[in-house]
């Protein structure tokens, strides 16, 4: 732990926003805390149908856990890193290393840590009551940290793989495979056996016996995960290092003449252009999309979703776009914002133009995953549900677009992301960031789920003015702070030069 500790104490002292280590400490502090409230709500659940029914749902929590802990992994090309690696590589810093801080980092992401809550209470409330609970929290820990490390060991190997054209072309086949086998499963109406014969049922069993004094099949059970999670943690490190010896091959630069897009209409319109260009050249923004896009809906029509239950999707969905580059919009510019900025056009329209993408990504993503989810819903949505659903698409869209805008103004970074692995903000300001857009989305989903399950489209429409006005209010405050150029100076020479 000696070059991972130098690395995270160096990490630490670059953070000199007094506003980011609370905030950071108060994450880190709150997880644990998370935890115990999750095991001793789950432990006071009454018995009842209810319970049978999680008891059922458990098996396909602990499966979307796992698929979400390989996901993330594999979107940010080997797991997220304490620094780009650029500024490390003058440095010799062990593949050990490497995998050890994308492990470290992993708890800074709220999908994550969210998902360990949850799983944490599900098994607690279907285990057991008494003191023996320890044992299947324990059981639920070890899958885990095992289902982590495995999935940066995969992640590592995945990398190592697509460094020739051979492996991308076979990771892109591999992977439109399985899209197109699970949603064959899942539409052929098979994904209840399916789930029924996953192995995370007997990770679930386990648990649950050895919550009742059934010590022998917990402790087969949790041993073999705890020797799983070692296996793992070996294999990673030498994936990673052996991604990390197989360089891309220099060849022949292709010859080919560059297609030229046409001239757009206006200078907006040419912003907005450069803007997504920006964001299509970027690997983990493409990955990003993609994932966001598709795992939300994937893991909704999995639930049996009903329309009231689909208003609180679009606020994970959009938070989650936002925090691709939405919290540090001007890094599309990247070096070339100081040339952006001296062009003969006026500053508003720079601002405008990142507005307008980042709210041109949240409702992508957010209209593709409720497609996906709304796919298994079997009814058409009533009309207080149709107006609490198009309000919350909109309401949680405006609010992070909103928070966005602010916070690429406030507290811009110079961010390239060139390299599979990079970020729009250094790990410790993304993991605040991710706390704020979840606060600032959660409540108008669970808003405009309550409108939509009064049965009264006024509801619906009262919440979309209030979200509404709250976000334009909020862009208003933005767009009047950019106007002073001693801010826009010191925005576009952040993102330049850092």
């Amino acid at each position: 732990m000696g070059q991972l500790g130098s690395l995270v104490e160096l990490r630490w002292r670059m953070v000199r926003s007094r506003r980011t280590r609370q905030g950071l400490l108060l994450l880190a502090s709150s997880l644990p805390f998370l935890l115990v409230c999750a095991v001793v709500i789950g432990q006071s659940l009454p018995r009842g149908q209810r319970l049978f029914d999680l008891l059922l749902l458990a098996p396909t929590v602990y499966l979307v856990f796992a698929v979400l802990a390989l996901a993330a992994p594999l979107v940010a090309g080997g797991g997220n890193e304490l620094f780009p690696e650029e500024q490390l590589v003058a440095y010799p810093i062990r593949p050990r290393t490497v995998f050890q801080s994308g492990l470290l980092v992993a708890p800074l992401n709220l999908a994550w840590a969210s998902q360990v809550v949850l799983l944490l209470g599900v098994t607690a409330a279907v285990a057991e009551r008494g003191v023996l609970v320890v044992l299947a929290v324990l059981t639920c820990l070890a899958y885990v940290v095992l289902v982590t490390v495995a999935g940066q060991a995969v992640a590592w190997l995945v990398v190592g793989v697509r460094q020739r054209r051979t492996g991308r072309r076979a990771t892109r086949a591999l992977a439109l495979l399985l899209a197109a086998a699970s949603l064959a499963v899942i539409g052929s109406g098979a994904a209840t056996g399916f789930l029924d014969r996953s192995p995370t049922t007997r990770v679930v069993i386990a648990a649950i016996q050895g919550s009742g004094g059934g010590y022998r099949r917990w402790l087969l059970v949790t041993g073999a995960l705890v020797l799983l999670t070692w296996l793992a943690g070996r294999l990673g490190v030498r994936a990673c290092a052996w991604a990390l010896r197989r360089t891309t091959p220099v060849g022949r630069p292709e010859l080919a003449p560059v297609v030229r897009r046409p001239a757009r209409a206006s200078v907006l319109a040419e912003l907005v252009a450069v803007d997504v260009a920006s964001v299509w050249r970027s690997t983990p923004l493409r990955r990003g999309l993609l994932v966001l896009a598709v795992l939300p809906g994937g893991v909704a029509m999995l639930a049996d979703p009903t329309w009231a239950s689909l208003a609180l999707l679009p606020g994970l969905v959009a938070a989650g776009a936002g925090l691709l580059f939405g919290v540090n919009a001007f890094c599309l510019d990247g070096s070339g914002a100081v040339w952006v900025a001296t062009m003969p056009h006026r500053p508003l329209l720079t601002l405008l133009a990142k507005v307008a993408v980042v709210a041109q990504t949240c409702l992508v993503a957010v209209l593709l995953a409720l497609v996906l989810a709304g796919s298994q819903v079997g009814a058409l949505p009533t009309g207080p549900e149709t107006v609490a659903l198009l309000g919350s698409v909109v309401g949680s869209t405006l609010l992070v677009v909103a928070t966005c805008a602010r916070t690429s103004v406030e507290r811009p970074h110079k961010a390239d992301l060139r390299g599979p692995r990079d970020t729009p903000a250094p790990p410790a300001t993304m993991a605040v960031y991710s706390l704020r857009l979840a606060l600032v989305t959660t409540w108008p989903g669970l808003l405009f789920v309550a409108a939509g399950a009064t049965g009264s489209w006024e509801a619906g429409a009262l919440g979309l003015v209030i979200v509404g006005a709250l976000a334009l209010r909020s862009l208003v405050v933005t767009f009047r702070t950019w106007q002073n150029e001693a801010e826009r100076s010191r925005v576009v020479t952040t993102v330049a030069f850092g």
